[in-house]
Formats: structure tokens, sequence, C-alpha cells
């Protein structure tokens, strides 16, 4: 029994380590900048306009569709409506929460392929020489396999694109440049997969708040809805039943 016991420990420590570990802010755009969340930025500043306009809560009555003045439970229409207001606001703020937090790189690119291909074309050598000196010198082990990359492979791309009586920020060889790109691309495309993995997985306890903020504020957008449902469902069933009962 113990050892049963201590196996299913080990194996949630693993389940949660592997979790932890792929925990990260590109997996969660579609809840946090969703078409939803982006509008509802809107609403803490137009919402009030609408939460305490009686002509809208008259019109989120469904006495013909649910029968509703005959139901003896659920949601009145004034509490339906602050229920889509207060979900509104809270992933309004998940929203912005999520844009002002998000690490830089997901400026570039939302997602890992979008960041790659982006930086491929826009990325100077200053901006790979800082990457891989941040990978090789941050005393960090590295996330992917992409971080282990060899050093012979960098001083190669280096000889190829700098001209070794200049320095750095005079860059002679600007005429080759495309060229050591598409050479060395493989590499490059390391050393941009393993830094863009380093620096989503930052700030994730902000992560978490978002999340959560987000979370709560669909599950008040969703209460509305399953309350409608459920008055439907009971006009639907309910002569149903009358009539099996009268049998």
């Amino acid at each position: 029994m113990k050892d049963t016991f201590m196996k299913l420990i080990d194996h949630f420590l693993m389940k949660w380590q592997v979790f932890k570990y792929n925990f990260k802010w590109p997996d969660y755009v579609w809840l946090l900048d969703g078409w939803i969340a982006r509008s509802a930025m809107a609403i803490p500043f137009v919402g009030y306009l609408v939460l305490f306009n009686d002509s809208v809560a008259v019109h989120l009555k469904f006495d013909s569709l649910a029968s509703e003045n005959m139901s003896p439970f659920g949601l009145s229409s004034g509490a339906r409506l602050k229920f889509i207001y207060m979900g509104l606001v809270l992933l309004g703020c998940a929203n912005i929460l999520y844009r002002w937090c998000r690490p830089r790189v997901m400026q570039i690119g939302i997602n890992q392929n979008d960041y790659v291909e982006s930086a491929l074309k826009n990325f100077t050598f200053l901006d790979y020489l800082n990457m891989h000196l941040e990978i090789k010198r941050s005393g960090i082990d590295p996330q992917t396999m992409h971080g282990k990359y060899d050093n012979s492979g960098w001083k190669a791309f280096e000889a190829e694109t700098l001209d070794p009586e200049s320095g750095v920020n005079e860059n002679v060889k600007a005429a080759h440049w495309v060229e050591a790109k598409n050479k060395f691309e493989s590499l490059l495309r390391s050393i941009l997969i393993e830094t863009f993995i380093r620096r989503v997985i930052k700030r994730r306890g902000l992560l978490v708040v978002s999340v959560f903020i987000a979370l709560v504020g669909y599950f008040l957008l969703a209460i509305p809805s399953i309350d409608l449902f459920l008055k439907v469902m009971r006009v639907i069933l309910t002569p149903t039943l009358i009539i099996r009962y009268s049998e």
C-alpha cells in the first residue's frame, strides 16, 4: 500500500514538473488575447452606459422563449446583465495585463515559428551576438536541445560575417550578410528558438494571475448562458413530463 502511494506521489510530481517546464506565455494567447478579450478592454469605459440602461435590461428578458416570468428559480434580467458586465471587465483586465507583462519577444512573434521567421528577416549580427552570449555565458543550462549548439559553428559564422580588422560595430562585409545567414541558417534558428523559449518562461507568476482573472471572467460570462439554457430545457421538458404523468 505504501509503495503504491509513493508511486502515485512520484507520478504526480513528474506530471507537475512537466507542466511547470512547459508553462509559458504563448500557450495562453487564445485565452488572454482572443477577440472577446480584446473587445472587452472597452467595457470599463463604456460598460456603465449599458449596465444602468433600463431598456437593455428589458430586452434581456426571455418571457416567451424561456417563460422567465413563470420561473421560480434562476437569474433576473438585471442580474444576468451584471454577470455579463463583470465577466467582460475581468476579461479586459486580463488582456491589459497580458499586453503589459508579456515577454518582449512576443511583440516580434506570438509563437515560436512567427518569432523565428520574423527575426531571420530583420535581426542584425549584433542581435545574434547578444543572444549567443546570453546562451553561452549566462551560467544557465540550455532550455532546449537547440541551445547546445557547438561554439565552433558560431566562430565560423562570425568569421564569415565580420572583417577581422574591423570592430563588431563596423560590419564591412555587409554585402555577405544574406549569404552568411543562408549558410548558417540552422545555427541561427537554434539560437532564436533557445532565446524565445528562455524568455517566454519568465514572469510566470504574472501569467498565472492573468490566466486566473481570464478564467473567472469567462465563468461569469457562462453563468447567464447556462441559466438561460436550463430555463429553455425546463420549458421544453415540462409539457412532456406532464403528458407522460397523465398517461
